[in-house]
C-alpha cells in the first residue's frame, strides 16, 4: 500500500520536533492520527497528535524540500526557526516560492492529543 501524502509530509514536518518515527493510529478522508516517537526507547517519549487536513489540502511538495534543508542546516531550534531564513537563498527554489512556502510552513498546525483531548498544537513560528 502506497503512503498516504499526509503521512509523507507530517514525517517531514514533525523532524523539527526531533520525532524519529510516527505509528500512524487512524486516517479518515478528513483527518489523520498517530504517535508521534521521540526515543524508540523510551515509552514516556512519545505524544499523539491528529491533523485536520484531507490528502487534497496538504501543503505543497517543496515546503517538504524546505523542511528537510532547515532540519540538514539545524536553522531551527524545535518550533522555533531562524529569523534569518527570509535572507537566505535557496538553489531549489526562487525567493517568490521561497516566500509562498514560508507561509504554508507557518500556517500548518497540527493538533496535539492528551487523554483523548485536543490539547496544543505543533507549529513553527520564529
Amino acid at each position: 500500500m502506497q503512503e498516504s501524502k499526509r503521512l509523507n509530509f507530517l514525517k517531514s514536518y514533525l523532524k523539527l520536533y526531533g520525532v524519529e518515527k510516527i505509528k500512524l493510529t487512524n486516517e479518515t478522508v478528513d483527518s489523520i492520527s498517530g504517535i508521534a516517537i521521540y526515543d524508540e526507547n523510551d515509552p514516556e517519549e512519545r505524544q499523539e497528535f491528529i491533523w485536520h487536513k484531507s490528502e487534497m489540502e496538504i501543503p505543497s511538495p517543496e515546503l517538504n524540500i524546505l523542511i528537510e534543508k532547515i532540519v540538514a542546516e539545524k536553522w531551527h531550534n524545535g518550533d522555533k526557526i531562524s529569523e534569518h531564513i527570509e535572507e537566505l537563498e535557496f538553489e531549489e527554489f526562487d525567493n517568490s516560492t521561497k516566500e509562498k512556502i514560508l507561509t504554508e510552513l507557518f500556517d500548518v498546525r497540527i493538533r496535539m492529543v492528551d487523554d483523548g483531548e485536543e490539547t496544543d498544537s505543533y507549529w513553527v513560528h520564529y
